[in-house]
């Protein structure tokens, strides 16, 4: 008996062994599941929270809608509290402005791996607008503990892929070359030239009738005209880009009658000519005319952002009609003085908001004459300035020196001001130097991608903010 009780019990110890290392080599949260998730950031770009602003740390069940992204974050839950930062220092403050006391540590009162995203928004202090505000860096929840998450501007693939164009053309100036130079549109231009008849050029005319004899062969019918009734000169519009060329035709109706004849005879066929006078038979200009050839922009408005178009120049400073100061991208070694950004120093007047490179801006602020408007996003900069000014901002003066910048910033949908660019720059281009290049027939000034591609850790200067989150789980 002992014998086989002895055989019984080795088999028994094995599994009960081999049941304990199983267990002890399992996840944690197998065993049981997490309570709290601990969260540090690491910036990169990140910029600082403009007055009156917070950002704040989500994360979401899923995300719902017509492509990867989704219209909805469904079952969002607060991480922690809203925070400000300072892009100066690298360090994170409470919301009335005092250090953090362990920074860039945030806590969260949940398993992180029970949801589908994690992301940062832009709030307001006092609470009000969208709950959740704008989505400016996202990534999915990766399902292992211990996690190394990249939040990253949503769509910032395909921003990297993003080309702008913008001409200085001035539509509503009356084609004055000495205000060549005063506008921004995102879009191309070209002049090119018409051919028509003179507006005024037809003086004088008649309508008569010419009677011919014809002889049908058997079978054919042989259409004539027996009356003309209403002979009238009309003026018609034929629009080139955005110039009207007007011109005139004599218009009138016929009474027609069809004679058929099965045997071959002598029929009277009448036609009608008209005679007139002209001073000039045709008249040859140019016209504006806007295109747009460049790779579309992403729409953002699903996620709480908007396009919003700027330029910065010592022009307008020097004018007095600016509506205030550029607010500078997180980019490492930028400041006021240097050239990333031409005339950084200068002040600055928006072209407008927009969502598509493909559609006009939401207003035209300072058009001078609102028919006159290119079908794309941009402005006149001649009248109707801020403060009253009745003047004309000619960008490019001619002295051979760059006077300022044009850029696109992002715009959150609950930015508090108008007066200053939300600092996130997608597109940038210098001003041109040249009064040659503003007055050339053909228009088409490059920017330049700002946005970067995702390469957390590669120490870019210059891009959109980048957060590496780092978690772990009790």
């Amino acid at each position: 008996m002992l014998r086989r009780h002895t055989r019984l019990l080795v088999p028994t110890l094995v599994v009960t062994v081999a049941a304990l290392w199983w267990g002890c080599t399992q996840p944690d949260d197998i065993l049981a599941e997490k309570s709290t998730t601990v969260v540090h950031l690491l910036a990169e770009r990140l910029p600082s929270t403009p007055p009156g602003m917070t950002y704040q740390l989500w994360a979401a069940d899923t995300m719902i809608g017509g492509d990867e992204l989704g219209d909805s974050l469904y079952g969002s839950v607060e991480m922690d509290e809203p925070f400000i930062y300072r892009f100066e220092e690298n360090t994170f403050h409470e919301v009335d402005g005092t250090a953090r006391p362990d920074s860039n540590r945030f806590l969260f009162a949940g398993d992180i791996l029970s949801y589908q995203w994690i992301f940062m928004t832009v709030q307001l202090i006092d609470g009000s607008g969208p709950v959740p505000g704008p989505v400016m860096l996202m990534d999915t929840v990766t399902a292992t503990d211990y996690s190394q998450l990249n939040l990253v501007f949503p769509f910032s693939d395909s921003l990297w892929f993003t080309a702008v164009e913008f001409n200085m053309e001035t539509p509503s100036d009356g084609r004055n070359p000495a205000t060549d130079g005063a506008a921004i549109w995102f879009s191309t231009y070209a002049e090119l030239t018409y051919r028509a008849q003179d507006t005024t050029a037809l003086v004088d005319w008649t309508i008569t009738t010419d009677y011919k004899d014809t002889f049908n062969t058997p079978g054919e019918c042989i259409t004539s005209i027996v009356n003309i009734f209403d002979p009238v000169l009309d003026t018609f519009e034929k629009v080139y880009g955005f110039d009207t060329v007007s011109w005139q035709a004599v218009t009138f109706s016929t009474e027609v009658v069809t004679v058929c004849d099965s045997g071959q005879g002598h029929l009277l066929k009448t036609s009608v000519d008209l005679d007139y006078t002209v001073v000039t038979p045709v008249r040859t200009g140019q016209y504006d005319n806007f295109t747009q050839v460049a790779i579309n922009l992403p729409d953002l408005r699903r996620m709480g952002w908007y396009y919003q178009g700027w330029v910065v120049s010592s022009v307008i400073e020097e004018l007095g009609v600016g509506i205030g100061e550029i607010t500078p991208p997180a980019w490492v070694g930028f400041n006021r003085h240097e050239t990333a950004i031409h005339a950084a120093d200068g002040e600055l007047l928006s072209t407008g908001l927009f969502h598509s490179l493909y559609l006009p801006d939401e207003e035209n602020l300072y058009v001078d004459d609102p028919v006159r408007v290119p079908p794309w996003p941009g402005e006149d900069l001649l009248k109707n300035l801020p403060g009253g000014q009745d003047v004309e901002v000619n960008l490019v003066p001619g002295d051979g020196a760059i006077t300022g910048s044009a850029f696109i910033a992002m715009h959150p949908v609950n930015a508090l001001t108008d007066t200053t660019n939300f600092p996130l720059i997608v597109q940038l281009r210098d001003l041109p130097s040249s009064r040659f290049d503003v007055e050339d027939d053909r228009q088409q000034f490059i920017m330049f991608n700002k946005t970067n591609k995702n390469t957390f850790g590669m120490g870019q200067p210059v891009g959109l903010p980048q957060v590496q989150v780092r978690i772990q789980r009790f």
